[in-house]
């Protein structure tokens, strides 16, 4: 409906959807955490140094002296060589009686320019990193001494391998659990702005005061609290008398069905019979008794009675619990509720009950569905329309705003619930 979003629209939407958004975070956050034990596998390492030297023979010339560290080098070369042949996993595995697949890697580097070779063995299981370590190092110790039998070389293993401790998954699963809450976070908050953005509905009830150029009479809240809904009703109240100028009967009809104007027309008539006046509450419903079932009360003669001429309207009149107001009920008619409530009966009935109560409030079903509203329209002094927050869709409201005109309501302006 709009191409801007207010951090007011934003916040909206969080608090009335904060359990879902709450979930879905838990769950990001949940699945990211449990990760790790999936696919994050630990590597043990274990270094063991091994220590390479060749014998000089006493008879040897002054060159082969000259040549020695030469010599030295070019074994400690071949040693790096080997244990990066697959050659030396394969021995290595089978001295200690493992797969080969427990055997991640083997190399070898010098240390620094010593005659000194240092064995790393990389391992998925730390119980046996440093014997695979050590292992290797005998394995190419041996290798090693046979390459070169003259002269005799010696490799020793000088420090063997420190057993490696367990690694546990436990910092890596809360990095990834923050992560997850993290990303859940960002796509929820753009999930909600994409949302209000591609959403139809009425959830900006000041965009569709100016659009219309109606006004917002007032905003019903989600609230279960019963004394926050007392006083929305209250300021709709002031609202409802300011903007009626003097006109004693108001319509209040759904723009949808389950939009709430039920609920709205019995609090407002409640606020009303609480200033000490006196209010008659008509269900003009003929399709369902909603209003008599949240006043809690069983008339003996409905609407369709009085029009029917069964019964008079004084008949039709019950009390409630609450002082100052009164119902006639709505009930099912045997005809089509339109023509019924379009014929003369009814605009006699409703001047009749405005002489008799300070305050006389007409309920009707969905205008979008049922076209009781726009039959009646014109009979009373001000039309109240009622739209739901997020449910509404804005075009529906608008063509419902132009049928009611059309109609000769007059439209004072309309109330939002479930905000």
């Amino acid at each position: 409906m709009e191409l801007f979003v207010s951090f007011s629209e934003v916040m909206d939407f969080f608090k009335k959807t904060r359990l879902r958004f709450l979930i879905v975070v838990a769950v990001f956050g949940i699945v990211f955490g449990l990760m790790p034990l999936k696919f994050v596998k630990h590597v043990y390492t274990c270094d063991t140094t091994i220590v390479i030297s060749c014998e000089v023979p006493e008879d040897a010339k002054t060159d082969y002296r000259l040549q020695y560290t030469s010599i030295l080098n070019s074994r400690v070369q071949t040693a790096i060589a080997m244990a990066s042949g697959k050659e030396i996993i394969t021995q290595t595995a089978q001295k200690l009686g493992i797969d080969e697949k427990e055997i991640n890697s083997i190399s070898a580097t010098q240390v620094n320019t010593a005659p000194v070779v240092k064995l790393t063995a990389n391992t998925p299981n730390a119980d046996i990193a440093d014997r695979v370590a050590n292992t290797a190092a005998q394995v190419l110790s041996e290798r090693l001494t046979a390459a070169f039998p003259s002269p005799k070389l010696s490799a020793i293993v000088s420090d063997k391998a420190i057993p490696a401790e367990h690694q546990s998954y436990k910092a890596q699963m809360i990095k990834a659990g923050f992560l997850g809450l993290i990303i859940g976070f960002i796509l929820y908050v753009c999930y909600g702005i994409l949302k209000i953005l591609t959403d139809k509905t009425i959830r900006n009830s000041h965009y569709v005061s100016e659009a219309l150029n109606t006004k917002l009479l007032g905003t019903v809240p989600q609230d279960k609290e019963e004394s926050k809904k007392d006083d929305s009703y209250r300021k709709l109240r002031a609202a409802v008398e300011f903007n009626a100028a003097g006109k004693k009967s108001f319509l209040v009809t759904d723009v949808c069905e389950h939009d709430g104007a039920a609920s709205v027309a019995v609090g407002l008539a409640r606020a009303l019979s609480f200033s000490g006046k006196s209010v008659l509450l008509m269900d003009a419903d003929l399709r369902d008794s909603g209003i008599t079932e949240i006043l809690k009360t069983k008339p003996e003669h409905t609407i369709s009675d009085v029009l029917k001429g069964t019964c008079t309207a004084e008949q039709a009149v019950t009390k409630t619990a609450i002082t100052g107001l009164s119902l006639v009920s709505g009930a099912d008619a045997t005809q089509n509720p339109a023509d019924l409530l379009f014929c003369d009966e009814f605009k006699t009935l409703a001047k009749k009950f405005e002489q008799q109560f300070d305050y006389v409030i007409i309920h009707t079903p969905s205008e979008v569905s049922y076209p009781d509203a726009d039959n009646i329209a014109a009979h009373a002094g001000s039309v109240i329309m009622v739209a739901k927050y997020g449910s509404t869709p804005y075009q529906e409201f608008k063509d419902s705003f132009k049928r009611l005109g059309a109609a000769g309501g007059h439209i004072i302006g309309f109330v939002t619930t479930d905000v």
